[in-house]
């Protein structure tokens, strides 16, 4: 057994470096959140950006330009939208911000349109009248747009009527 210890001042060395290895490796790996990091891998690749304008057969090179990239880098599906945008600039970064005001505008009016159907209530309108908005409000809650969602579909109109009905 003698000469297999290191003793305890070597045993104190030997901790200390694995300390500051353990330190080296945290700090590096602490130092900017996974998304900055991934940014930063994609934008080496020196992408180029995109106008926009009316030129389909450049923006198809471009496209196929980013799709290369993606794959050398091995990009996952959720952040290509966010790369792809990011590189946009002019005419094409104006008309991604209108989509995206539009498509948020869209969404939360129909998300209101959806509470609305499910609150509906037939209170002083007839049943035609009650029916005829149950029909109009009916497609922005999807769930009971399926042949398995009937049922309930007929228990939400019937809890919309008025109780003596």
């Amino acid at each position: 057994m003698a000469g297999r210890g290191r003793g305890v001042r070597g045993t104190n060395d030997l901790m200390e470096r694995m300390a500051k290895i353990l330190e080296t490796l945290a700090h590096n790996q602490g130092g900017e959140p996974t998304e900055y990091v991934v940014l930063s891998s994609f934008t080496r690749h020196d992408p180029p950006k995109f106008e926009g304008g009316f030129d389909p057969k450049g923006a198809q090179r471009w496209l196929a330009s980013m799709e290369k990239i993606f794959h050398a880098m091995g990009c996952c599906e959720e952040h290509k939208v966010n790369y792809v945008t990011y590189m946009l600039c002019g005419e094409a970064e104006d008309w991604w911000r209108f989509t995206i005001q539009t498509r948020v505008a869209t969404f939360r009016s129909e998300k209101q349109k959806a509470k609305k159907f499910l609150e509906l209530k037939q209170e002083i309108v007839t049943v035609g009248e009650y029916a005829a908005k149950f029909q109009e409000l009916m497609k922005y809650w999807p769930h009971y747009q399926y042949e398995d969602g009937e049922e309930d579909l007929c228990a939400q109109f019937e809890h919309g009527l008025r109780p003596n009905i």
